[in-house]
């Protein structure tokens, strides 16, 4: 009998997110590896069952729809009801805590998995303390995205002791064969484009990375464009700070960017510039960071922030640069050798395209899941014996 995975989304593309991402991403990877995915999830449209359309093949999704957050969670508590009576399934996973909620009652001793990704075990209502604490004890197998998000996850137990086993899994990369085929030029010393794409929002940091690049302009560094892609609350803000700081010849503003277009958005970077910082309370963080991997991995060279996950994948020095965001000097010492040694910038470059393309992969984020249920030999029995039987 083949594999069936169940997976609890909070939302689903086309909702547009994070964690969004993940869910898709993760549905596509069991696809691949040979297990049926069923979504349970829920965003604006119709409600009912949607069949996904996917290079590795359709996937089923149910749509239980929008409202208000009691009654999205009602409507999810419902339909995992229905759908754990009328299908069987192999291994039930819930890409947020809250999403558990809605299926770990009908669990039946199924195998259960949950993803931390950071912010959601940070930020909550008081009175969901003890189901988010009872759904991270109870889980089987709890994996987070990056060590921090797993520092997180930890503290959110409040004293509490997990059943079950906690591992880091890494997220893969959104556009792999597209960063596997893409062939760098050499950099233009004199025009090295510097590119953020991320939510204009206080923890991207857009302040700390303008004044420093004015402390670069003032000292007569200039071979730089740097472009800001992305919408968000800050815009206006950011739009008078590159007046103010008379930075309008070396920046450009250009919103939103379509999901088509942003490969080629990540072929004309050189540098990825993503000094984020943690809130004061430490509630707002970044817990892995998709951007800076999917950029790093079509060549660029990647400087972030000390504070959050993605200085797992960036070592300092090694595969780009990690920095203070909370100080601009640091932020500008930072790009004052990537735009003045093109070899460093080239040497980062490389070794963090190679190490991201060769460690960050959804299809292991899955095999790790599959291997720890001892799934994946199943599946391989499962396909060696469709094999033969195509073969008789």
């Amino acid at each position: 009998m083949p594999i069936k995975v169940l997976i609890n989304a909070k939302a689903f593309p086309p909702v547009v997110g994070g964690v969004e991402s993940y869910s898709e991403f993760i549905a596509r990877a069991y696809k691949r590896a040979g297990v049926i995915p069923v979504v349970l999830t829920a965003f604006n449209g119709r409600v009912g069952w949607h069949e996904r359309d996917y290079p590795e093949g359709p996937i089923r999704v149910l749509n239980v729809g929008m409202g208000p957050q009691p009654v999205v969670f009602l409507k999810m508590l419902v339909a995992s009801a229905w759908v754990r009576l009328t299908q069987k399934f192999d291994l039930l996973h819930a890409t947020t805590w809250r999403a558990a909620l809605a299926i770990l009652p009908f669990r039946n001793r199924k195998p259960f998995v949950l993803t931390v990704h950071g912010q959601e075990v940070l930020n909550y209502p008081a009175i969901l303390k003890r189901p988010m604490i009872s759904a991270l004890v109870t889980s089987d197998l709890v994996i987070t995205v990056s060590h921090v998000s797993m520092e997180a996850a930890r503290s959110a137990l409040f004293g509490a002791q997990p059943k079950g086993r906690w591992q880091v899994n890494f997220n893969g990369l959104s556009y792999l064969k597209e960063a596997t085929a893409h062939v760098r030029k050499p950099v233009d010393r004199n025009r090295i484009r510097i590119v953020s794409f991320a939510r204009l929002a206080v923890r991207k940091n857009f302040e700390g990375c303008l004044a420093a690049l004015a402390l670069l302009r003032d000292e007569a560094i200039t071979n730089f464009h740097y472009t800001i892609a992305g919408t968000g609350p800050l815009k206006q803000k950011i739009e008078g700070l590159i007046q103010d700081l008379d930075l309008g010849d070396h920046v450009t503003m250009v919103g939103y960017v379509d999901e088509a277009d942003i490969p080629d958005l990540y072929r004309s970077t050189d540098i990825f510039l993503h000094p984020q910082t943690a809130s004061e309370t430490g509630r707002d963080l970044e817990g892995f960071g998709l951007a800076i991997a999917d950029s790093i991995s079509f060549g660029a060279a990647a400087v972030v922030g000390k504070d959050g996950g993605p200085k797992d994948f960036v070592a300092h020095g090694e595969r780009g640069l990690v920095v203070d965001g909370n100080n601009t000097s640091d932020i500008a010492d930072a790009l004052r050798v990537l735009l003045t040694d093109p070899d460093v910038l080239e040497r980062l470059s490389t070794t963090g395209r190679h190490w991201c393309l060769k460690n960050l992969s959804w299809d292991r984020h899955v095999a790790q899941v599959l291997d720890f249920f001892s799934l994946g030999a199943r599946l391989q029995t499962v396909q060696e014996g469709q094999t033969h039987e195509v073969g008789s």
